[in-house]
């Protein structure tokens, strides 16, 4: 029996709703979740960063903007790193925007840089340092983007009036104004609460930093540190309060990240985190009912729209390993399988379904491995084109169409063959190129460290259903 009865925060909606391409936020929808690196390192890994976000937040239901800076221009060390640059950085952020669909922020530091990152960015975000000046206000608002602009950790949020105020009538596409903790002494920052009620006063949607607030700026001496064990509490917190969207830093191995380590998320940490913050935003929004009963239909969906399984096929290098290649001192190369991988064999062959490996390599080892797990088919030597050729020559022995058949690999030798089968996956270090695949599973468990018998387990409980 529900002893109390949570009712939505109507008072903290937004009072305008703005429009990031096919993105609403504001007005009581579901939170928005803008994230990614806090800079830009390289090209492969915003791709990897997007493509896996993208992936989690359609899982999940959350619109998602990707953000990535092109220039850390306030570091705390004149020696520390401040990022690939302006052209390098809009050349790669299009690359993300093209090959994963995604809207896109970044930071704007001096008015001449607004027109260009106008013409690759959705979002030009203000950094809170530079929340005051005007003349950077109006560049970006002359652009016709969103402009995000963050309070200073040194402004009360009703200052973000005035702010605000400044570019009301010139910002066309909309602005959002984002709390990132206020100072509190020295090297720390604090997030009052509140004050995500107060800058509802702007009028406009309200953003919370969730990264940035558990900064400990200059607290490394040379660097800044943070906490970021601290990101997943606040982050409930300012949903509970009724928030727009959350601004998120996340990073495939944070220890090494050129800015911001200590506070960025890990991105194998986002999925569990960022599935916490939806259900407490549907809850406080009073949408649960509506986002539970849209889940059944898609499961429903789901079910209707898997096909039969009957042949599983699998990639080796990347998929059943880790993709690593080792070599004796004579020479010789091995290859490291996992054991439960071979159980999920077994598991689909006991259940009616036939498992076969289909690689380009051609080698002893892996004809070993296949007489060792007593799999039905394998096909080495096959390359580009010649693995879709290999499984069209399967299912005719079969009688059996490509709906048919199960698929799992990782690298772009495989692309033509998952994007034909009827159900497609792929490990977490797959290229980003497979992971954008239409329909395509991505899986949690890396190659090599169990990932087939991911994609067994959930053959096999589609074949419950």
């Amino acid at each position: 029996m529900c002893l109390f009865h949570i009712c939505p925060l109507q008072t903290l909606k937004a009072p305008i709703m703005i429009r990031i391409r096919d993105i609403e936020i504001g007005d009581g929808r579901p939170f928005a979740l803008i994230a990614g690196p806090c800079s830009i390192e390289s090209e492969q890994m915003c791709l990897d960063v997007a493509a896996h976000l993208k992936t989690v937040c359609q899982r999940l239901g959350i619109p998602y903007i990707f953000k990535a800076s092109f220039d850390k221009a306030n570091r705390t060390s004149g020696s520390a790193p401040r990022g690939v640059g302006i052209d390098e950085g809009l050349r790669i952020l299009q690359k993300v925007k093209d090959t994963c669909g995604l809207p896109i922020l970044t930071d704007v530091h001096e008015s001449w840089q607004c027109e260009r990152v106008a013409q690759v960015a959705d979002v030009l975000q203000i950094p809170a340092f530079l929340c005051r000046q005007t003349d950077l206000l109006i560049a970006a608002a002359k652009t016709g983007k969103v402009v995000n602009i963050k309070k200073g950790q040194f402004l009360a949020p009703w200052d973000m009036k005035n702010v605000v105020d400044k570019i009301r009538g010139i910002a066309t596409g909309g602005i959002m104004v984002t709390e990132r903790g206020s100072s509190f002494g020295y090297n720390n920052l604090v997030v009052d609460m509140t004050s995500l009620v107060e800058m509802r006063s702007t009028g406009v949607p309200v953003v919370f930093d969730a990264t940035h607030s558990v900064q400990k700026p200059g607290g490394m001496g040379g660097s800044t540190g943070g906490n970021r064990d601290m990101v997943p509490h606040l982050m409930r917190a300012a949903l509970a309060v009724g928030i727009d969207a959350l601004f998120a830093e996340i990073h495939p191995d944070p220890e090494h990240a050129w800015s911001d380590g200590p506070n960025q998320l890990r991105l194998e940490d986002a999925e569990d985190i960022l599935r916490q913050a939806a259900s407490v935003d549907r809850l406080i929004k009073g949408i649960e009912n509506i986002n539970e009963g849209k889940q059944k239909d898609e499961k429903k969906a789901e079910k209707r729209n898997t096909p039969e399984i009957k042949l599983v096929l699998t990639d080796v290098d990347g998929v059943l390993t880790d993709g690593g290649m080792y070599y004796t001192g004579a020479g010789d190369t091995m290859k490291r399988f996992q054991v439960i991988d071979g159980m999920g064999m077994k598991r689909l062959q006991a259940a009616g379904v036939k498992v076969g490996i289909i690689t380009s390599e051609d080698t002893p080892i892996v004809r070993s491995r296949f007489e060792k797990l007593k799999l039905d088919y394998l096909r080495m030597g096959k390359g580009f084109g010649g693995k879709l050729a290999a499984a069209k020559e399967l299912c005719n022995e079969l009688g059996i169409t490509l709906d048919n058949v199960a698929y799992i690999g990782d690298d772009v030798n495989c692309i033509e063959l998952l994007q034909a089968a009827g159900l497609a996956a792929c490990p977490p270090n797959a290229i980003a190129e497979v992971k954008n695949i239409a329909g395509i599973k991505l899986l949690r468990t890396q190659g090599g460290q169990g990932a087939f018998r991911e994609f067994a387990d959930m053959i096999l409980d589609f074949m419950k259903k």
